[in-house]
């Protein structure tokens, strides 16, 4: 019987093959498996991308010799339905692996434990928990989503050392780092989707897709625009799957141009000051399977997502500039009266990390 260190000592390989998959499977989880035998590992795999084979398949498919009797460690409990793809329970009860050691339960209400109790019921010894934290954690984005059916939503912003993302003209570029754009095109990669308000959209005139990087698909962009302000011409609309998130006031003919040109329309429901209710928003996505939505707006739509507690992680770069001025742009904006009703000064987040990215300092924190 392996010990504890050996048991965490395996588990760590599979969470090492398990962020490979870190752009390319999402909203399904990262999942990574290795399979064991006379002490040493003999098979390896990881779900390397949404819709095609699991970890444990994988890992059973690149074995050359028998599994009888091996163990299997996989980050994630093995699915026990068909979806896309055929359950892995049944795959590792017909190769004849005798333990399964399990990093993190499913958290979806639906299957959390159902494979467990399928192996347990084959015969197959199943132990649980091993390094649970770190399997869990590093599919943060889908654990919410499967518990709230509403996306997880991570802020992200570019500002000077004194908090601006922009001077009293509207200049922007470039704030952060070439190293600091190069990652920022990583994290929208690790989405599902990017979303932006439409005063971005008309300022900047931004595509809001991947590049530096090669991924199996582009996220898809998500536009906040209550009154349907948005150029026919607009580079953002040359992206495959745009959805643009909008009102009643919207006007019709337009609604039917952007439609034709395979762009979904949302009309939805106003909030207190006439814009697009975000919550209504979050939710609708929820429906459509988007898991995670990566946020890029001006300090207005960071502010609302903020200031109506519908935020998860903010992650900021800051530069080594000070723009300074009486009216340059605040990165984070609501109305003060909001402020005038808090008993206490401001809203609290944790710092989970802070490094430095190029000349820039990119931090990670989460909302308590």
């Amino acid at each position: 019987m392996a010990d504890r260190k050996t048991d965490e000592f395996f588990m760590g390989e599979a969470l090492k093959l398990a962020v490979k998959g870190i752009y390319d499977t999402h909203p399904n989880p990262m999942v990574g498996a290795v399979i064991v035998k006379g002490g040493r590992i003999i098979a390896k795999g990881y779900h390397r991308e949404y819709g095609k084979a699991h970890a444990e398949i994988n890992a059973i498919k690149s074995s050359k010799g028998s599994l009888k009797g091996a163990s299997i460690y996989v980050t994630l409990e093995p699915c026990s339905t068909f979806g896309k793809t055929p359950p892995c329970t049944e795959a590792i009860i017909k190769a004849g692996i005798k333990k399964v050691i399990v990093g993190a339960t499913d958290c979806n209400p639906a299957h959390s434990g159902k494979g467990l109790k399928i192996l347990t019921k084959a015969g197959v010894e199943v132990q649980t928990g091993v390094l649970k934290k770190s399997c869990e954690d590093i599919n943060f984005a889908f654990n919410k989503f499967m518990k709230k059916k509403t996306p997880y939503v991570t802020l992200k912003v570019s500002q000077s050392f004194d908090g601006r993302i922009a001077d009293f003209m509207g200049r922007s570029r470039w704030i952060s780092s070439l190293k600091s754009r190069i990652k920022t095109h990583e994290l929208r990669a690790e989405a599902d989707a990017v979303l932006a308000g439409i005063e971005t959209i008309i300022k900047d005139n931004p595509l809001l897709n991947i590049r530096h990087l090669k991924v199996k698909k582009q996220p898809i962009i998500v536009i906040v625009d209550s009154s349907l302000r948005i150029n026919l011409k607009a580079k953002v609309l040359e992206n495959e799957r745009v959805i643009i998130a909008t009102t009643q006031k919207a006007s019709k003919i337009k609604i039917a141009k952007l439609e034709k040109r395979n762009i979904k329309v949302l009309i939805l429901t106003k909030d207190k000051n006439g814009r697009v209710d975000l919550k209504s928003l979050l939710k609708k996505l929820g429906q459509m399977g988007i898991g995670h939505v990566f946020v890029e707006g001006g300090g207005r739509v960071l502010g609302s997502f903020v200031s109506q507690g519908l935020a998860d992680r903010f992650i900021g770069f800051f530069s080594p500039l000070i723009i300074g001025g009486e009216k340059s742009k605040n990165s984070v904006v609501w109305p003060d009266i909001l402020n005038k009703r808090r008993k206490e000064l401001g809203i609290k987040m944790v710092f989970k990390s802070i490094k430095q990215i190029g000349p820039d300092i990119m931090f990670e924190a989460e909302f308590l």
